[in-house]
């Protein structure tokens, strides 16, 4: 894997959760990530948001709250922060032009923050990220 990679939603909570039917598949290629040194593991606010909803829901707010410390406590992951600039190209750039494809704003978010930081692969099972171009790992849904 490159030595920088998009976390998506569906790919680190199948990773993080044991229940979930990509588990055996998301694991393993989680920790190889956690492994690499200097891998740079990047993401978005919504994104943590929609992980930390999903850990709730399956394992209490307790475990939300330790997704969160040990995702501020690693500075392998980097959030970014989305602003009204990085929403608006977001929509303009990817939901405009791909409104058949129904990606949802957090989606465009992603979709335009792997364009600016020149990724080319996700941690992901959405399969919309193929759609926008994307690769995605660890594999199919």
């Amino acid at each position: 894997m490159s030595a920088a990679i998009f976390l998506d939603a569906s790919g680190w909570f199948a990773a993080l959760n044991a229940r979930d039917q990509h588990h055996a598949a998301a694991a393993p290629a989680y920790d190889d990530l956690l492994a690499s040194r200097g891998a740079r593991l990047i993401t978005t606010n919504l994104v943590v948001a929609e992980v930390h909803a999903l850990l709730v829901r399956s394992g209490g707010a307790d475990a939300g709250v330790r997704f969160l410390d040990r995702l501020h406590d690693d500075p392998a992951h980097e959030v970014v922060w989305v602003t009204r600039d990085l929403e608006r190209t977001a929509v303009d750039r990817w939901l405009r032009p791909f409104r058949d494809a129904a990606f949802s704003l957090t989606d465009a978010v992603s979709f335009e923050v792997m364009r600016r930081e020149g990724l080319r692969t996700a941690f992901t099972f959405d399969g919309a990220f193929q759609a926008a171009g994307f690769e995605r790992v660890p594999g199919e849904e």
